[in-house]
């Protein structure tokens, strides 16, 4: 009889244990599930979130690289032709009324006269301001390309040199610069250097006290390298610049030679008039066209 309460009691423990390990495992699952869920809700609030984000994340890609653009691509603005440094490259074609209206003449301009005042034009009583004309205009480089160039000359000449550089850009002549003397602080000989067209200076003829034709506006150089001004002191010969040697030459061939052979620009200035300075006996100044007294 105690066997089997004994029996039955081990088996009622037993029952009772299982049932325990049931409801544990049971409860353990609960916990395990609504973790689970809890997981699943915060992944779908997360991926909810990251859905919105990319929603609006282009437009504002968008609108950065919008600005980028602007940043990286700026508007591109003309130069104006009538105001721009001289040897500014004209980059658009010109039609013939627009290139006209970049050959003209004025009076010397307040911004101009700053630049001249003390360089290249002094208060004297040759030559007054008021006779001088400052004058814009366009050439064909050495580079092939147009390019705005300027000059000072004497009012009396200035109608006949626009006429004569429109007719020499016309033609395709090339001039390799054209500033103003003032750009080389007056120095005739920096200027001869960097082969630089030019006309009026205040100055005296090199080696004299004599005024030259420049200091009048009535004399103009042009592309002073290739037609070096050459003098014979004790009978040596000197040439200017220095470097230029070579073109002092007449007889050889080469670019950019003004003489009778057919040269454009010689023809043009002595149908007009001027004198040329490789016509001379005494000396030879090969750049050199002016009007005479």
């Amino acid at each position: 009889m105690k066997m089997v309460i004994s029996i039955m009691g081990m088996t009622i423990c037993l029952l009772c244990g299982c049932q325990q390990d049931k409801n544990e495992e049971k409860g353990q699952w609960k916990q395990e599930t609504s973790q689970e869920n809890a997981g699943l809700e915060e992944l779908e609030a997360w991926r909810a979130t990251e859905q919105q984000k990319s929603k609006e994340e282009p437009e504002t890609e968008a609108s950065e690289n919008n600005g980028r653009a602007d940043m990286a691509e700026p508007e591109e603005v003309t130069p104006d032709y009538l105001t721009c440094m001289s040897g500014t490259i004209v980059e658009q074609e010109l039609t013939a009324e627009e290139i006209s209206e970049l050959f003209y003449a004025q009076e010397i301009p307040e911004d101009v006269f700053a630049r001249m005042n003390g360089v290249s034009y002094v208060e004297n009583d040759d030559i007054a301001l008021e006779d001088l004309r400052y004058l814009r205009l366009l050439y064909v480089g050495f580079d092939e390309q147009t390019h705005v160039g300027e000059l000072v000359v004497h009012e009396s000449i200035a109608d006949t040199i626009l006429e004569i550089f429109q007719i020499l850009y016309e033609n395709g002549y090339q001039i390799e610069k054209m500033r103003l003397i003032d750009d080389y602080d007056g120095d005739d000989h920096a200027s001869l250097l960097d082969n630089n067209t030019s006309a009026f200076n205040y100055r005296v003829v090199e080696g004299s006290k004599k005024l030259s034709r420049h200091a009048y506006g009535l004399a103009i150089d042009i592309n002073p390298f290739y037609n070096p001004y050459v003098t014979y002191p004790d009978g040596v010969e000197h040439i200017s610049p220095e470097g230029s040697e070579p073109y002092a030459d007449r007889q050889a061939d080469f670019p950019h030679k003004i003489g009778k052979d057919g040269d454009l620009c010689w023809q043009l200035f002595s149908e007009r008039g001027f004198t040329w300075g490789g016509d001379w006996k005494s000396l030879k100044d090969y750049q050199h066209f002016q009007i005479s007294e």
